[in-house]
């Protein structure tokens, strides 16, 4: 049950709720849009394949909860799952608010300059500095992420972004690697995966393949 609504809150929820934003528009930025695919807003069903699977995932481990721990395992593990919506309820919310802020704020022609499709090599490296020095957790990258998506940010850079916030992020090396682990087993992390999100971006960057979010699972 817990696994349902956090995979329901992080990956439908964020993207299904952000609002479109070409009412926003004027005509230029609309008929841009037509040309540019990444340029629209992303949508989403909320009850596509993924979630009907998690569902079932979530109803066969309630019963399987049910018959082998017993009906007071089953409402212990209900009412932890009720807590944890009501804890990440409001976050998903705000976090939503931000994507759809930041979709409208972000300069566009800027960010196809820096890591738009014709910024090459460049637009990996100002990626992987911009996920590595984005605070919070996944609440706060991952609207980032998807305004970035939505103005204009080629696929490497999309990927360098996310695998720097995940791999190297400033903030959860100050705020907990260095307390719990040290200083030496901090640098041997660091170290060794401080190339990976340049290198994943690179890859991303050259792949024959084409994103097209906002037409996936319509």
């Amino acid at each position: 049950m817990l696994g349902l609504v956090k995979n329901y809150l992080q990956t439908g929820l964020l993207k299904t709720c952000i609002r479109r934003e070409t009412d926003l528009m004027i005509p230029n930025e609309k008929e841009s849009n037509k040309k540019n695919p990444t340029s629209g807003p992303i949508t989403r069903k909320i009850f596509d394949f993924s979630l009907l699977i998690f569902a079932a995932l979530s109803i066969l481990a309630g019963l399987a909860v049910w018959n082998l721990k017993g009906p007071q395992a089953f409402d212990r593990a209900m009412t932890d799952a009720w807590e944890l919506f009501k804890f990440v309820m409001p976050r998903v919310g705000a976090a939503v608010l931000i994507a759809a802020f930041l979709q409208l704020l972000l300069p566009r022609e800027l960010i196809a300059k820096l890591i738009g499709e014709d910024a090459g090599i460049k637009s990996v490296l100002i990626a992987s500095v911009a996920g590595a020095i984005t605070p919070g957790g996944p609440l706060t990258s991952f609207p980032i992420l998807v305004a970035l998506y939505v103005s204009g940010a080629n696929k490497g850079a999309l990927v360098a972004y996310l695998s720097a916030w995940a791999m190297i992020g400033f903030q959860r090396i100050l705020v907990w690697e260095l307390p719990l682990m040290g200083e030496e087993f901090t640098l041997t992390r660091v170290t060794a995966s401080f190339l990976l999100p340049i290198i994943c971006g690179s890859i991303a960057l050259y792949l024959p393949l084409n994103l097209n979010i906002s037409k996936q699972n319509k």
